[in-house]
């Protein structure tokens, strides 16, 4: 079998789509823009925005971030932190990448999202705080 009758399958498909005024699917939700880079600090969103916190780490000193949230934590959703290397180091050991983390407003509330740093000897920092107030959309 070939594929051209698959995609003449494929073209009608969607002209008869576009001829009974059937709208293509809606685009998936679109990531914020707003970084946020330094703590502590709030923000306020809506539900269905997001938002980038973005800060530098550095692995080779064996700290490590974790996040919890506190407050309405049905408010936001925190997605797992991905770290990324420093694009160059120009030959010096121990530059900081970063670790990213998406956040997403889920409910109208407030949340602290706590960014908690730990030792390798496991002791814990007292935590920088994200504050997001998730307002109710007008």
């Amino acid at each position: 079998m070939t594929k051209k009758p698959l995609i003449a399958l494929a073209a009608v498909s969607l002209a008869a789509s576009a001829a009974v005024g059937l709208a293509p699917a809606a685009p998936a939700a679109t990531k914020s823009t707003l970084v946020v880079t330094e703590l502590p600090a709030q923000v306020r969103l809506i539900p269905g925005e997001h938002i980038t916190l973005s800060l530098s780490t550095n692995k080779t000193t064996g700290y490590t971030w974790t996040t919890k949230v506190t407050g309405k934590t049905s408010a936001v959703k925190v997605y797992e932190g991905a770290y990324a290397a420093p694009a160059s180091t120009d030959g010096m050991v121990g530059v900081p990448g970063t670790t990213t983390w998406d956040i997403a407003a889920k409910a109208v509330g407030t949340a602290t999202v706590n960014i908690i740093a730990t030792s390798p000897s496991g002791t814990a920092e007292a935590p920088q705080k994200l504050t997001i107030i998730v307002m109710k959309k007008q």
